[in-house]
Order: structure tokens, then sequence, then C-alpha cells
């Protein structure tokens, strides 16, 4: 191992993260917050589209709930990091909540995408976060099992020392 190189990350940046992290999941929320009276003025302003106001609402909450679960177990992650524990099972359980949240999180968008009323580029933009949810599991599908294997190598490196 070279010496020059850390092996973990300064502890700024550490909290820099968990603050940055923080910030987006309060913004998350308070548009959560937000969302509920537009939805019902929404609703009220054009009537023929009130029967997607229930449906609609249940799924954006519940998508940003799985946006905000995602942050905390990231912000879990990098302590992890701090900790060096990042290569353990535990780490390996936390990613496989993530990947389950955003298949979640992209199912929703899949399933809301033809309810959505409006002009067709609303519809353009509902698909292409479909697209991006789906591709952002499969990377991290491909990173999950890059731990899987660090872990791996690094149980072997702890039996040899």
């Amino acid at each position: 191992m070279n010496p020059e190189l850390p092996t973990r990350a300064p502890s700024r940046v550490i909290a820099l993260t968990r603050i940055a992290l923080g910030l987006l999941a309060a913004t998350v929320l308070l548009g959560q917050i937000a969302l509920v009276p537009v939805a019902q003025s929404t609703a009220d302003r054009y009537p023929e589209f009130a029967n997607l106001h229930v449906p609609l609402l249940v799924a954006t909450l519940t998508f940003g709930l799985c946006i905000e679960i995602v942050l905390v177990v990231v912000a879990v992650l990098v302590g992890f990091i701090r900790n060096g524990r990042i290569f353990g099972p535990g780490a390996l359980r936390l990613v496989d909540v993530i990947v389950f949240l955003v298949s979640v999180a992209t199912v929703l968008v899949a399933a809301v995408l033809p309810m959505i009323p409006g002009p067709p580029a609303l519809g353009l933009i509902m698909l292409a976060g479909a697209l991006v949810g789906a591709t952002f599991v499969l990377v991290l599908l491909v990173l999950r099992s890059l731990l899987r294997q660090a872990i791996s190598m690094r149980v072997e490196l702890d039996e040899v020392v």
C-alpha cells in the first residue's frame, strides 16, 4: 500500500457530505409538504382531473419518501467510510436497500406515466425520468457486485494477515 495515499476520506469531506445530504433531504421534505396544498388547488381548478388527485399525490409522496430514505442510507454509508467498515456485510445490506428503494421509485414513475394529463413534453420528461431511474438501478447493481468482490478480497486478505 502506498503510504502517501490516504486510506479514509478526510473528516471535513464526510461532514460536508452529510450536511449536503441533509439539506437535500430537507428540500425533498419541504417539497412534499408544499405539494399537498398545491395538488388540492390544482384539483379544484381542474375538476376534470380531480379523480387523479389522490393517486398522483400518493405516488409523489411515496417517491419523495423513497428518495429521503436513500439519502439517509447514503449518509450512514458515508459514516461507514469514516469508520473503515465500508467493506463489511452491513454496507452490502445498505446498498441492497438503496437498490430496492430506487427500483420502487422508478416503478412509481413508470406507473404514473400513463396517468399524467398535460402536454407531450411532460410525458417525455416522465419517460426520461423512468429511463434515468432504470439506468441508475443497473449502475447500482454493478457497483454492488464490485462491493461484494471487494468484501470477499478483504476477507481473504484478513485471513492471510
